[in-house]
């Protein structure tokens, strides 16, 4: 471990009296910074991360690197030989050696000012209890933590194809059309009729549930279990004001600390507000004042998972990677693991399946470039939606959705990041390739990601729903989420005109969406007195979402189905199915045991290293339901018999884009370091309550 007084003295070409960083707050914390030059912007960017978020900056790099071990024992040993296996480390490198040097000096910029706030946040609470100092921040760890955030929020996308593969045992032939979503009720898609080039080719999008085999568990869920988020705009001429407005919630779990750190700088040549990651110096979601833009997670296909056929004998290499485990006072290191990649440095993927094949990653970020980070540190130079979607289209880090609107009152929308090229459905479940065909795989070209800028509608939406219908030219596999809260935000949306009381009612709607299919058909088959006269909304009082999780969850479980699959199940029941259906009925009555909404689910905003002795908020009722526009997806605790609530909107914000933005934010969390700042009113209140404060532009 390296000497706190010999981090303050790193990078000491940037300790000048320039570099003073004195902020003011406001009274959820938001930090407000006035800086000179782009090198105090990055140095100071750094500083207040590190003052505020020292722990959490040292718990994502040590994720990322595989170490966590070293801290937390064996608990940790799993996850760091997964990651170990994705060598994200020597990825961060080779893009951080081919960038400019311009954006090397930002970094280390950030860099500096990063080690000196770990000297002044060093008594953050988690630091204080495990005795531990943050190694000092490099460069590289930014664009590391930027890595592990991609994978994380991409993986979703290949292991899909290792769903399908075990649907398969259990469906046969059947899988594909029981789960194809395109003949739903509640089925849309992002790009709406005339935003797309049409193929007849393409059809069939689907989900399968199934439950993670053991060593897959093993792969740290860092920023989220089921990450979904909605983001949308509307044009000036769908505003009631007149002015484009904004909306954005990443859903990612709640935990302590916050995921985002929210500020704003003002510069001789910008200013610009909104959230950040802590370790990346990238405002992701905000404004500039002259555009603001939102992003949602894309779940566009990134990855596949794909048994190898016909390879030479050399194309596997073997290692063993070492991991120190921490024990008592001590360091073990643990070199009992073997794993394998091809020569091309593709991981193969230890997955428990009836198939003796090496089954391989193939993940678009793997092949990301240098160039592909750089527009990511240009956006707060945008002017208009045009320049900004100009700018996004050369991010390649996988895979985003962004919205962003102007002050002309225009709106746009772009996936950014690699993607492969498709024309026509994939193999359901897991491809098998040669290792030619595996390399030749084509990614789409910018100007082929789904994207529409000053769409005719005047409004956009997505909610990781699909990007292109099934006459689309292009497809995108099928990692999306199920499109309930899209259909749910499009109904709200496109009628009217709206404003921010509608913009807060629409991100703040928590009707179970997915009931108002379900219900009718359950009570064609089951009689549940509450469900008849019940509004599908998840109230804290009301008995009725209780049961209806309850048994749709027992069902699914049970006939080993999801949504689409049972929606149609529902229609032609067997008498069997019947008789299951009125004993799962029976079970849901007696766990749920005659307790509300509010009684049954729990939201406990665990800390995010799992330690079950650090707890910074108290345990409240949780909100929404899986599939409400302001989500509250939760699981069952068998021992509890409750539902415990571990996602949801990790921010709300809208922005309406006023000649001065007007910004309004609501933070599950304190945005600053809240083991040593409290704000008078506890932000999860408000955040219960949708209330919002308007934060200074």
């Amino acid at each position: 471990m390296i000497p706190v007084f010999i981090i303050s003295i790193l990078f000491s070409s940037f300790a000048s009296a320039e570099m003073n960083c004195e902020a003011t707050y406001n009274n959820i914390g938001v930090t407000y910074q006035n800086v000179k030059s782009l090198d105090q912007y990055y140095y100071c960017f750094g500083y207040h991360h590190g003052k505020d978020r020292a722990w959490q900056m040292d718990y994502f790099r040590r994720v990322a690197q595989g170490r966590n071990a070293e801290v937390y024992g064996y608990s940790s040993l799993k996850s760091d030989l997964m990651m170990r296996l994705l060598d994200l480390p020597s990825l961060a490198s080779k893009l951080y050696q081919g960038l400019p040097s311009e954006n090397k000096n930002w970094l280390a910029a950030y860099s500096a000012g990063a080690n000196k706030g770990f000297i002044e946040g060093k008594d953050a609470k988690e630091l204080k209890d495990l005795n531990i100092v943050p190694e000092p921040w490099t460069p590289e760890d930014s664009i590391l933590v930027l890595v592990l955030q991609s994978f994380d929020q991409t993986r979703k996308t290949f292991f899909r194809d290792y769903e399908e593969e075990k649907s398969k045992e259990h469906w046969k032939e059947k899988a594909v059309e029981l789960f194809n979503e395109d003949d739903a009720p509640w089925f849309n898609t992002i790009l709406k009729e005339g935003e797309y080039p049409k193929n007849t080719g393409v059809s069939k999008t689907s989900y399968i549930p199934s439950k993670k085999p053991a060593l897959w568990e093993n792969f740290p869920e860092v920023f989220g279990k089921e990450s979904g988020s909605n983001n949308w705009v509307v044009s000036k001429n769908k505003s009631k004001n007149g002015y484009a407005m904004l909306a954005n919630d990443p859903h990612l779990d709640l935990k302590t600390p916050l995921f985002w750190y929210w500020m704003s700088f003002k510069t001789p040549d910008f200013n610009i507000i909104g959230g950040s990651l802590p370790g990346v110096p990238v405002i992701i979601s905000g404004t500039n004042g002259n555009v603001a833009w939102g992003l949602t997670n894309a779940y566009i296909n990134t990855a596949d998972a794909v048994f190898l056929k016909d390879y030479p004998k050399d194309y596997f290499v073997s290692f063993r990677p070492k991991v120190d485990v921490k024990l008592g006072f001590l360091k073990l290191p643990f070199i009992f693991k073997t794993f394998e990649k091809t020569i091309d440095g593709d991981p193969v993927l230890p997955l428990d399946i009836d198939n003796n094949a090496k089954m391989v990653l193939r993940w678009t970020g793997f092949k990301m470039k240098s160039h592909h980070l750089v527009p990511m540190f240009n956006l707060m130079k945008a002017k208009n939606v045009t320049q900004m979607d100009d700018a996004l289209k050369q991010v390649g880090v996988p895979a985003w959705n962004f919205v962003f609107a102007d002050q002309k009152g225009d709106i746009g929308y772009r996936v950014v990041g690699e993607a492969f090229r498709e024309h026509k459905i994939d193999e359901y479940g897991i491809s098998t390739e040669t290792p030619e065909e595996f390399r030749i795989k084509e990614l789409l070209h910018p100007m082929e990601r789904p994207h529409v800028l000053k769409p005719k509608r005047e409004y956009i939406y997505s909610a990781n729903n699909r990007h292109w219908p099934k006459n689309s030219k292009f497809y995108g596999g099928r990692g999306y989420t199920l499109s309930f809260r899209g259909y749910r935000i499009d109904e709200l949306l496109k009628i009217g005109k709206h404003d921010l009381d509608s913009f807060k009612r629409i991100q703040c709607d928590r009707q179970a969406v997915d009931a108002q299919f379900f219900v009718p058909k359950i009570l064609k088959l089951v009689k549940i007195p509450e469900f008849k006269n019940w509004n599908y909304y998840t109230s804290n009082d009301s008995i009725a979402p209780s049961l209806y999780r309850r048994l749709m969850d027992l069902l699914m479980e049970g006939w080993q189905v999801n949504e689409h699959a049972l929606f149609k199940l529902l229609d032609h029941p067997s008498e069997t199915q019947i008789k299951e259906l009125n004993s799962f009925s029976t079970v849901a009555r007696n766990q749920i045991s005659g307790r509300s909404w509010g009684q049954v689910h729990k939201l406990t905003f665990a800390h995010l290293s799992k330690n079950a002795d650090w707890k910074f908020s108290p345990e409240i009722e949780g909100i929404g339901d899986n599939h409400s526009v302001d989500p509250g997806t939760s699981k069952w605790d068998p021992d509890k018999k409750n539902y415990e609530q571990f996602s949801g909107a990790s921010m709300r914000m809208i922005i309406l884009m006023k000649p001065i933005p007007e910004i309004y934010l609501s933070l599950p969390g304190y945005n600053r370091n809240y083991t040593q700042h409290q704000p008078n009113t506890p932000s999860w209140k408000e955040w219960k309550a949708c209330e919002y404060n308007q934060v200074k532009f």
